[in-house]
């Protein structure tokens, strides 16, 4: 039919009659839209600049999804607030699911706790294990710069819609209000996610009662068919995440669920989309600490289970990799076949326990510095690392309070000469920082054990350039890693140590596993109970190896049955219960005694003076006064 046909009036009315009954239908469709999204629209007149008035000329031609983008784009571009903030980078590029989702919190679920031998392992030597979010470093830098591009991005997102809903109110045709609606549908790129995310982390923290109503409250396609026709409260959403977060959390955090309702609702009264997204940014902050808590409190809850199950729970871990031809143990037999080798070779008889005990130590003692113990090591290196740190750092401050005690006149005091010591000590420690650098602050240790020897002799000046030199010359031969000096100590101290280490292994190996964690780790003291009692403090090096020991007594548990203790060499079996092993531990109530560790001397200096130096020494090179 000819839409321009005038031969039949009747059907031409009708036709009249038909189109502005559709028109008048679509105007409505049209005023209610706009009224949906005028909540995202600002009455700043800067965006009649930005929306621009429609082409009465535009083509009547559908937009493809590509016209549509293109027309995002060149309104995210045309915003004021892109003028000074670059909102079209993040928009473009960052990540579509928030930094914080449920996939990158499941191992925070129990079940990924109880099947996490890193974890069980480590549960062993730390009473205040918990988790927290990992931001330390390269990888927590990264993290974060993810992080502030995605909020970024979803800023420009409510931007866009807060634009869209201004272009609306002046829209005039339907044409515009379906390529307004469409621009909706397209913008929505990271919103979903942060709503999916919101629920699927709550539903896992609230009881079977609740689950229901989250499922409803936070069904996303229904929030974004909200927000597309313009009728989303973010407002009552905001109100019943406070209600059932603070119903569940720990009352400590009602104060941020507080600030996050404040953020939000400021945003969207005022418009600002800066404050709504620090809002939902809050509000995944806030479900992962509640996370946090709840696995912590498990941690906390299982601790003794754990703890007692390590070795059964580690033994079939690794026997089934073994097996599955996923982990190697040859070296792990070869570095305690040569330890036997070399103990029968300075006939020395030992058990299994104590060969093995004999060659953890002598690895920790040595001077290289690629790491000498074997892989079945793994889940200690962080801590055989530290524990090396540990044992160099005792032996390095030694070494710098000996040149200070050698530049000493005998006419000072024994009680002064020690409490000058013990303050140079602790001078030294924060000149060193907690990396402990003593090569990069030398010329500082210098010019700090010279001001403190000036001091005891009365000096009017606290600085000698010629004293510094020497001292400063000496301790860099001392205090290298490759140092003579150095290797000297450690096996000194080695060959000291080793008859108590072995003993106290033994001792130890016959302690319940919970009952060695006990001894091994005393309770942490709250701070009121620290400053009314006096705390004992051991020695560092009686310490240093109080936690080797622990540490010693657990491998050997878990492998003594799969690679130690083995008479013939043959293939691996399946190790039986510990009870059955001759070297295995077993509960002995009588002798649940702490490690002889506690009751060591002091550790007295092995350094022998400063004889070997060709060049000025500290006794012999001092400018005379």
């Amino acid at each position: 039919m000819s839409l321009g046909a005038d031969n039949n009036n009747a059907p031409a009315t009708n036709q009249r009659s038909s189109r502005a009954e559709n028109t008048h239908l679509q105007d409505l469709d049209h005023q209610a839209s706009v009224h949906m999204l005028s909540q995202y629209a600002s009455h700043d007149p800067s965006f009649m600049d930005s929306s621009g008035a429609s082409d009465t000329d535009q083509s009547m031609d559908m937009m493809s999804d590509q016209d549509i983008r293109n027309a995002i784009f060149e309104l995210l571009d045309q915003l004021p607030i892109t003028a000074n903030t670059d909102l079209i980078t993040p928009y473009e590029r960052a990540a579509m699911l928030p930094p914080v989702t449920q996939d990158s919190l499941c191992e925070l679920d129990v079940g990924r706790i109880i099947n996490n031998p890193k974890l069980r392992h480590d549960v062993n030597f730390d009473r205040e294990l918990h988790f927290r979010p990992n931001l330390d470093g390269y990888r927590g830098k990264q993290k974060l710069r993810s992080a502030d591009e995605f909020w970024s991005a979803l800023r420009a997102e409510l931007e866009i819609y807060k634009a869209i809903g201004y272009r609306l109110m002046y829209s005039t045709s339907a044409e515009e209000l379906e390529e307004a609606t469409r621009m909706i549908k397209a913008n929505q790129l990271r919103l979903p996610g942060v709503f999916t995310t919101i629920y699927e982390i709550l539903k896992t923290l609230v009881p079977e009662r609740d689950q229901a109503v989250v499922a409803e409250r936070l069904d996303v396609d229904m929030i974004m068919q909200q927000i597309t026709k313009g009728v989303f409260d973010l407002m009552d959403m905001t109100r019943w995440l406070s209600t059932i977060l603070k119903a569940h959390c720990a009352p400590m955090r009602d104060e941020w669920i507080d600030r996050m309702v404040d953020d939000i609702t400021t945003g969207v009264e005022q418009g600002d989309q800066t404050a709504v997204v620090f809002g939902l940014r809050q509000t995944l902050a806030i479900l992962e600490a509640m996370k946090l808590d709840v696995a912590n409190h498990q941690i906390r809850h299982l601790r003794s289970l754990l703890i007692d199950d390590t070795v059964n729970f580690q033994q079939k871990y690794h026997v089934h990799k073994i097996a599955a031809n996923r982990f190697k143990v040859s070296d792990a037999r070869a570095w305690f076949k040569d330890e036997e080798a070399f103990l029968n070779s300075c006939n020395v008889p030992c058990t299994p326990l104590e060969t093995f005990a004999s060659a953890a130590l002598r690895s920790l003692f040595s001077q290289s510095p690629l790491p000498n113990f074997p892989g079945t090591f793994y889940l200690d290196a962080e801590r055989l690392r530290i524990l090396r740190s540990d044992l160099h750092n005792v032996i390095q401050m030694d070494m710098c309070v000996n040149a200070f005690d050698l530049l000493i006149k005998n006419n000072v005091s024994a009680s002064t000469r020690v409490a000058s010591k013990k303050t140079l000590q602790a001078n030294i420690a924060d000149i060193i920082g907690e990396p402990r650098q003593y090569l990069e602050n030398l010329e500082n240790i210098s010019a700090e054990i010279v001001r403190f020897v000036l001091q005891l002799e009365g000096a009017t000046t606290t600085f000698d350039s010629d004293m510094m030199a020497i001292v400063e010359l000496h301790l860099r031969a001392e205090l290298s890693p490759s140092s003579p000096s150095l290797s000297a100590q450690l096996q000194t101290i080695l060959n000291a140590q080793l008859p108590r280490f072995r003993n106290a292994v033994n001792s130890s190996s016959r302690l319940p596993l919970l009952a060695l964690h006990d001894a091994m780790l005393p309770p942490v003291q709250s701070a009121d109970k620290r400053t009314t009692q006096q705390v004992m403090v051991e020695p560092p090096l009686d310490e240093i190896l109080k936690r080797v020991t622990h540490l010693a007594v657990l491998h050997w548990h878990v492998w003594s049955g799969i690679v130690y203790d083995i008479q013939a060499d043959g293939p691996m079996v399946a190790p039986g219960s510990p009870g059955n092993n001759p070297d295995s531990p077993q509960t002995n109530p009588d002798t649940a005694s702490s490690s002889s560790l506690a009751s060591s001397p002091d550790m007295q200096s092995q350094s022998g003076g400063f004889a070997k130096h060709t060049g000025p020494s500290i006794t012999n090179g001092r400018p005379q006064k």
